[in-house]
């Protein structure tokens, strides 16, 4: 564990995604009604990282797929649970409450002694609360660990569920490869790197593998930072509508009997304001 009485980030099973831009204000192919209202939305033009034309038209084939990234870009909340399943069975679950529009977040997990941790804070500025069982903090060294650590766990895990969302963010190199065909199918290759002091670990490369015939990743190769090759390996599977936009809600790492699941997945309209103030979620 990084820092006693932080949320723990377990290690090798979770460790992968963590170079997320917090540029952040999401997916069917057919958006129902929702995204017609997001449409009249004014938003500031959107700062993109580089891709060659190749690569820029794959990415859009990809965002528009899971319902196109304005949709995305404009859903006020989000909310999901983190699960990492080991042989089997669940071994850590972290909840997280993201109000996207105002950069506010709540996540809550195990720390390193099994108590329930919760960080409340903004992504601006990293600053904000938290409460270990139910209990709020009072240790400023304390607090700052358990909101950096929250920070960090909301970095890694909504990276693995809506990075195709972030393709072309800012400090992103986006790169086509070739195309490959794989047990009968047709992929676009992509790689993705980024460039220095992006993210948390912006040393990380990643190789996906777009489904040329549904336009969706079915999986990706990581090579994470300070690690050596060969890449570790990873599905992107159960597509799954949510509201207007489309997510993969599985991820099994190939080799490994581990899995990534994500539970509790939505794009609520509204979010009371207690989830980000109180100890206990309302309601």
């Amino acid at each position: 564990m990084r820092r006693a009485g932080g949320l723990a980030l377990l290690g090798l099973l979770v460790a992968a995604a963590s170079t997320f831009a917090v540029s952040d204000a999401a997916p069917a192919k057919h958006p129902p009604a929702a995204s017609k209202s997001a449409a009249r939305i004014p938003l500031p033009p959107r700062a993109m990282g580089e891709a060659d034309a190749k690569a820029a038209t794959v990415a859009k084939q990809l965002s528009d797929a899971m319902g196109g990234q304005r949709t995305w870009d404009v859903l006020p909340y989000f909310r999901f649970d983190f699960v990492v399943v080991q042989q089997g069975k669940e071994v850590a679950r972290f909840q997280h409450w993201w109000d996207k529009r105002n950069g506010r977040c709540r996540v809550q997990g195990p720390d390193d002694k099994g108590r329930t941790v919760t960080a409340i804070f903004t992504l601006k500025d990293k600053k904000g609360k938290s409460f270990t069982d139910g209990i709020v903090d009072t240790d400023p060294t304390n607090i700052a660990n358990i909101v950096q650590m929250g920070y960090e766990r909301w970095v890694n895990d909504t990276y693995w569920i809506i990075m195709p969302f972030k393709l072309r963010d800012p400090g992103t190199h986006l790169k086509y490869v070739r195309l490959k065909r794989l047990g009968g199918k047709d992929y676009d290759v992509l790689q993705l790197s980024f460039d220095r002091g992006v993210g948390l670990t912006s040393g990380d490369r990643y190789t996906l593998y777009v489904n040329r015939s549904t336009h969706l990743l079915d999986k990706w190769d990581m090579m994470l930072e300070g690690k050596k090759p060969p890449p570790a390996t990873s599905t992107w599977e159960q597509w799954t509508p949510i509201g207007p936009v489309k997510l993969a809600l599985n991820h099994r790492l190939q080799g490994k009997p581990v899995e990534i699941r994500f539970d509790n997945v939505a794009v609520p309209q509204t979010m009371d304001p207690g989830v980000f103030a109180n100890a206990r979620v309302p309601g």
